[in-house]
């Protein structure tokens, strides 16, 4: 894996303990971090703790077996990329006409390299399949959206955290307006999503200070109790949307993405500009 290239977090299920051991250690050599689960069970719930990139998971298990495993994470995690490993090869035909929602499967014994390769196409045709979904043409820049949640609320922040993350967005989190600041003096971030009523500092003080020390950040603008003055005042002050707490996790995904790709697009127009601008000012 190039240096630099974003290390794919993977979550190998098998009931075969040699297996898991030999190609977890193989993955990890092609640049993957690799964590596994002996069975159905124990999958699922590493999935509802740890979030992961793709799963790679065995049709066959005695406790759980694959398809039903699949189905549970389909449910909970639509959007995450799933290879099944099957010993028959018409099993997996089945499963990729059956417009189940599977990513990809391979029949055993596996080829290494080949599994590596349809992790990166899997991960990646996600990711444009969501941008798809959401109806905005995907940008890639090689980076992930980097995020930013302020809010007062532990609880919200963790399980905001953990829902964007899965859908492959980069999240740092602060539980106020004087860290949130701090934080933006040392940390990369695209867009904020930013609670307005805070202890302190409240959103829109903190909006002000972004807005003047940090104007290339995106602001996202959550209310328990909007009204139409207050999204008023936060556009007057430069956020870019203002949305009811708590959100609907598609509505912001959508709104973090419409945001995030438009601020690219304006970046790479005026990149384009200024090297036409170069070109015709010294012509070869």
């Amino acid at each position: 894996m190039d240096k630099g290239t974003k290390k794919y977090k993977l979550l190998l299920v098998d009931d075969e303990e040699e297996f898991l051991v030999s190609s977890s250690k193989a993955l990890s050599r092609r640049g993957f971090e690799v964590d596994v689960a002996p069975n159905g069970v124990t999958a699922l719930e590493k999935i509802d703790e740890i979030v992961f990139d793709a799963i790679v998971l065995d049709v066959k298990m005695p406790d759980i077996d694959g398809v039903e495993v699949f189905r549970q994470i389909h449910e909970k995690y639509p959007d995450m990329p799933v290879i099944l490993l099957t010993g028959h090869a018409s099993v997996g035909d089945a499963f990729q006409t059956s417009k189940e929602g599977i990513t990809d499967y391979l029949a055993k014994p596996i080829d290494m390299d080949e599994l590596a390769k349809r992790i990166h196409h899997a991960v990646a045709a996600g990711k444009k399949a969501a941008a798809a979904e959401s109806g905005f043409p995907l940008i890639d820049t090689g980076e992930p959206i980097r995020l930013m949640i302020v809010d007062d609320e532990i609880d919200f922040l963790d399980s905001l955290k953990k829902v964007l993350q899965r859908r492959n967005m980069e999240v740092i989190t602060a539980s106020g307006g004087e860290q949130a600041l701090g934080m933006l003096r040392s940390e990369l971030v695209d867009i904020m999503i930013l609670d307005v009523k805070m202890p302190g500092m409240d959103g829109m003080e903190v909006l002000r200070h972004v807005k003047k020390d940090f104007p290339s950040v995106e602001i996202i603008l959550l209310s328990g109790h909007p009204s139409v003055e207050a999204a008023l005042e936060g556009v007057r002050l430069g956020a870019s949307e203002y949305l009811k707490k708590p959100p609907d996790i598609d509505d912001l995904t959508e709104t973090i993405r419409k945001l995030y790709q438009d601020k690219k697009r304006v970046y790479f127009e005026q990149q384009q500009k200024l090297i036409d601008e170069i070109r015709r000012r010294f012509p070869e």
